[in-house]
C-alpha cells in the first residue's frame, strides 16, 4: 500500500509539472518601441510579472492560460498562450475622454486619472504654445509640480537653471530620452540655488523641434529606476521619420529693455539605407544679460568726483555687483 501511495504521489507531481509552461515575450507599441515596466498578469490569478528595461518578460503559467497585458496610456490586451513559448505583444495607444476630467478650460485631455499615479502625456505643440524659449521653461508653465526658474548670483549654475519635480532636488528626477537615461551635467549647483551641491540634467540643451511628446510620471519610481527617480520620471520621446521639415523661432525681451533672448530650431528627416532614416535637429539659443543690482551708491564714489563720474562708476567693475541672468549662447545638434 505504501509503494502504491508513493507511486501515485510521483505521478501527481509529474502531471502538475507538465501542466505548467514558461512563457517569454516582448511588449512594445505600434512604433516598435519597447515598453519597460509593462504589467503581465495571468488572468484570474495573482501570478504576474513586469517587463524589464528592454520590454522582455518571463512567466510560468498553466496550460490554457490567458495573459492580461497593461501599460499606462495604452489599451489593455488579452493574449492566449496556447502552448506558444514566445510572444511578441503590441499594445495600442488608448487615451479616452472618459479617462480624463477637464475643468475650467478647453485644453485637450492629457492626464490619466484612473492610473494609480498621475501621468502626463504632453504633445510638443502644447509646449510650444506656452511662448517660452526653452524646454525647462515650457514645462514649468505646463506641468503641475514642475519648477524651473532663472537663477541670479549663482555663478555657472545660472547657465542651467536647476529644475525640480514635486519640490525635491534636481538630481531626484530621472530624465529619459526614448526610454534611456540622459546624462547629467558636470556642473555642481552652487550658492543658494535649488539642489545646492547636486547635479541635474540640462534641459536647455534639448531643442523642442526634436521632440514628439513628453511623458511625465509625477510620482516616485525609485523601486524600478533607483534613487534618481524619487521625485518622478520624465521620458522625452523624439521624432521619427517626419514628412515635413519645420523651423521655429521665438524671441523676447524684459520690461526693462534688457535680457533679449532668441531661440530658433530646425528639424528635418531623410531616408538612409534600406528602409532607415535620419532625423536631424539644429538648435540655437542666445540670451543677453540682465542686471537688477541698481546704480552704484554715493559711498562707492571717489572722494573728488571726476568729470562724467556716472559713466565711470557704471563701468568700474569694483563697484556694486551684477544680479541677473548671464550672457549665454548655445548651439545644438540632435
Amino acid at each position: 500500500m505504501k509503494k502504491i501511495t508513493i507511486l501515485l504521489f510521483a505521478i501527481f507531481n509529474i502531471s502538475v509539472t507538465f501542466a505548467q509552461n514558461t512563457v517569454t515575450g516582448t511588449v512594445s507599441d505600434p512604433r516598435k518601441e519597447v515598453l519597460p515596466g509593462a504589467n503581465i498578469l495571468e488572468k484570474g490569478t495573482q501570478n504576474g510579472t513586469t517587463a524589464d528595461f528592454n520590454g522582455v518578460f518571463s512567466l510560468i503559467v498553466k496550460d490554457g492560460a490567458i495573459l492580461v497585458i497593461s501599460f499606462a496610456g495604452y489599451e489593455i490586451k488579452e493574449v492566449a498562450v496556447n502552448g506558444k513559448p514566445n510572444l511578441n505583444i503590441v499594445l495600442s495607444e488608448g487615451l479616452y475622454l472618459n479617462e480624463v476630467v477637464v475643468t475650467g478650460n478647453r485644453t485637450k485631455p492629457r492626464t490619466i486619472l484612473d492610473s494609480p499615479v498621475p501621468i502626463d502625456n504632453i504633445d510638443v505643440k502644447d509646449l510650444q504654445s506656452s511662448g517660452q524659449p526653452t524646454l525647462d521653461n515650457m514645462l514649468t508653465f505646463k506641468v503641475p509640480s514642475f519648477n524651473s526658474q532663472s537663477q541670479a548670483i549663482s555663478d555657472a549654475t545660472a547657465h542651467y537653471d536647476p529644475a525640480d519635480l514635486r519640490g525635491l532636488g534636481p538630481s531626484r528626477t530621472l530624465v529619459l530620452i526614448n526610454g534611456k537615461r540622459k546624462n547629467q551635467s558636470a556642473q555642481v549647483y552652487l550658492n543658494r540655488t535649488p539642489g545646492k551641491g547636486e547635479v541635474g540634467v540640462d534641459l536647455k540643451s534639448i531643442p523642442t523641434a526634436a521632440i514628439e511628446r513628453v511623458e511625465i510620471l509625477r510620482d516616485g519610481a525609485s523601486a524600478q529606476y533607483g534613487s534618481d527617480a524619487i521625485a518622478g520620471v520624465m521620458n522625452i520621446i523624439l521624432k521619427k521619420n517626419v514628412e515635413y521639415s519645420t523651423i521655429t523661432t521665438r524671441a523676447g525681451i524684459t520690461s526693462q529693455g534688457d535680457g533679449f533672448n532668441l531661440s530658433s530650431d530646425y528639424n528635418t528627416a531623410f531616408d538612409f539605407g534600406n528602409g532607415g532614416f535620419i532625423n536631424l535637429t539644429l538648435g540655437y539659443y542666445n540670451q543677453q544679460l540682465t542686471n537688477r543690482a541698481g546704480s552704484p551708491g554715493v559711498k562707492d564714489l571717489p572722494a573728488n568726483p571726476l568729470p562724467n563720474w556716472t559713466e565711470w562708476a557704471t563701468e568700474d567693475p569694483t563697484l556694486g555687483m551684477q544680479v541677473g541672468q548671464p550672457d549665454m549662447e548655445k548651439k545644438i545638434i540632435y
